[in-house]
């Protein structure tokens, strides 16, 4: 049976903790509502925040793919919602093979664990899914002195795959999915010389936008697939890059009220989250989609990105600075 492994279940911002007698559980549409275990009564908000949230679409992508017979590792920072997912989806299938594994990509070291952990399990890795992400966070450095959105988004995923990278050849015919954004089209990351500009990919706190660095690292998706394409579709193993849907509603909406009334305002014209998972799905196992890679995804049709993802020169740039920052900060890790 094939392995899934499946990167992004949950969101990567912070969690905030509930208070004694509180507990979190979700719908079967994806909604979480809050337990008081000490007045048994339940309610949408969170009790502290008073926001309500969704689980982000990469579980129904994991569901899907868990319930059509594909062997799934869901690999999340919380171990507590990644046990929460596997118990959900064997609810709904007892048969189906899905466990979770602990992954949080704002760490080099557990990106290391995670792939150390995955290989010793000496499973074939037919389909490798980075859909992790985080959306309109306060400025951060993660312990390896990268901002936040950046290093999750973008250079947790590029190690990832890298360390994997043996594997998904040995397992050939593979697939990457990697899930970007529409939003791409609103930025760049090159400088007025034309040449790659890493103060703009990770900025200082005076410099950092949370929205312009969450479109930052969704071009820096779509460079990333192509260049891995490029590199390893002579070896079996195929990349392409997705818009998952329309500003779907979920719980990375939730670091700013203008994100929750935007959110809110485009909720009509949104996709659910069976709809925007269907994209990645698609191009997961699409039988017409074999051998095929360097392509760009939206509702489930090729369509073109913009100029600059398409800049061969940018995503080999692009590699060659992840690779130099990987070299730096993980040492010896590194290929």
């Amino acid at each position: 049976m094939a392995a899934l492994k499946y990167a992004g279940l949950e969101d990567t911002d912070s969690e905030e903790e509930l208070p004694p007698g509180w507990e979190e559980r979700t719908t079967k549409d994806g909604w979480v509502y809050y337990a008081n275990h000490l007045e048994e009564k339940t309610q949408w908000e969170h009790p502290k925040s008073g926001k309500r949230k969704r689980v982000a679409g990469g579980f129904e992508t994991a569901k899907s793919l868990a319930l059509h017979g594909a062997c799934v590792i869901l690999a999340c920072r919380s171990p507590a919602r990644g046990d929460a997912a596997v118990q959900r989806i064997l609810g709904e299938w007892h048969k189906a093979k899905v466990e979770a594994m602990t992954l949080d990509l704002a760490s080099l070291q557990s990106v290391q664990h995670f792939a150390e952990a995955f290989k010793s399990k000496n499973l074939p890795l037919h389909m490798l899914i980075c859909n992790a992400a985080v959306f309109g966070a306060p400025w951060s450095l993660t312990e390896d002195g990268l901002e936040s959105t950046f290093q999750v988004n973008h250079l947790g995923h590029f190690y990832l795959v890298q360390l994997l990278e043996d594997v998904l050849r040995q397992s050939s015919p593979a697939r990457v999915v990697v899930v970007s954004s529409e939003s791409h089209r609103f930025t760049e990351i090159k400088d007025s010389s034309g040449k790659l500009d890493f103060s703009l990919l990770s900025p200082s706190k005076k410099e950092y936008w949370a929205m312009l660095a969450y479109n930052r690292s969704k071009l820096c998706n779509i460079l990333f697939s192509n260049e891995l394409n490029r590199r390893l579709s002579p070896h079996g193993v195929t990349s392409n890059s997705v818009h998952p849907g329309n500003m779907i509603y979920s719980s990375i909406h939730r670091n700013w009220w203008l994100y929750t009334l935007l959110f809110t305002l485009a909720r009509p014209f949104t996709k659910s989250m069976q709809q925007g998972a269907a994209t990645t799905v698609y191009c997961a196992t699409a039988a017409e989609l074999e051998g095929l890679g360097g392509m760009y995804f939206n509702n489930c049709c090729r369509c073109l990105p913009s100029q600059q993802a398409q800049d061969s020169a940018s995503a080999a740039a692009l590699w060659e600075l992840s690779h130099r920052l990987i070299q730096e900060r993980a040492g010896s890790q590194a290929k």
